[in-house]
């Protein structure tokens, strides 16, 4: 038979997405239980079904919805304001630095030690994982780039400037879950700021 089309009550799925967000993130993959995932959204296993495919389509889901979640929050950071190109950078490091510290199980979630079971599911794990990087090379690439127009960063370092940037915040972050106490990720984000700004500020001849 047939699947209808989906129908959302107000909120059900992005409730689904929620629960699931916690269960991955404390369960790993194939650990997490879709019992677990509806009781935790207080709805049916079958109101689950009704929304995504399988386990699968649900554990994409909720990585697509984290990954957007943050890329849109550093978005408006970086275009905050009339600020100048380094004020903005910095408070996009500060942001990203500390947005890993709120959200720990979006850090468990992109670390998860076994991706899923399947070739085709794990290309599409790391498919997300390669457009989440790409766009923010692409953000800290425009903000390098009109800093550079504007005297305030050093081009000859322009080119490196983003993928240097993207490592930095994704070795922090996988450094983070293992031993949080040795990365204390909101003290450190003024200094990771500061000590990556200091290689591109343009300096006075």
């Amino acid at each position: 038979m047939p699947r209808r089309p989906r129908t959302d009550q107000p909120g059900v799925r992005s409730r689904i997405l929620d629960s699931a967000l916690r269960e991955f993130s404390q369960k790993g993959y194939h650990r997490a239980i879709l019992d677990e995932i509806a009781a935790g959204a207080g709805v049916s296993k079958g109101a689950v079904y009704w929304h995504f495919e399988n386990k699968g389509e649900l554990f994409l889901a909720v990585i697509r919805q984290e990954v957007s979640r943050l890329i849109e929050h550093l978005k408006v950071v970086a275009r905050g304001g009339d600020g100048s190109v380094v004020a903005r950078l910095r408070a996009v490091i500060a942001a990203a630095v500390t947005y890993y510290a709120d959200h720990p199980e979006f850090c468990s979630l992109l670390q998860l030690s076994t991706l899923p079971g399947g070739l085709e599911l794990t290309r599409e794990v790391e498919g997300m994982a390669r457009d989440m990087y790409r766009q923010g090379r692409e953000m800290v690439g425009a903000l390098v780039r009109e800093g550079v127009l504007q005297g305030e960063l050093d081009g000859k370092r322009a080119d490196v400037a983003a993928p240097a940037l993207v490592a930095l915040l994704d070795g922090l972050m996988s450094q983070w879950i293992v031993d949080r106490r040795a990365v204390p990720l909101r003290r450190l984000a003024p200094d990771v700021a500061g000590a990556f700004l200091e290689g591109i500020v343009k300096r006075a001849d």
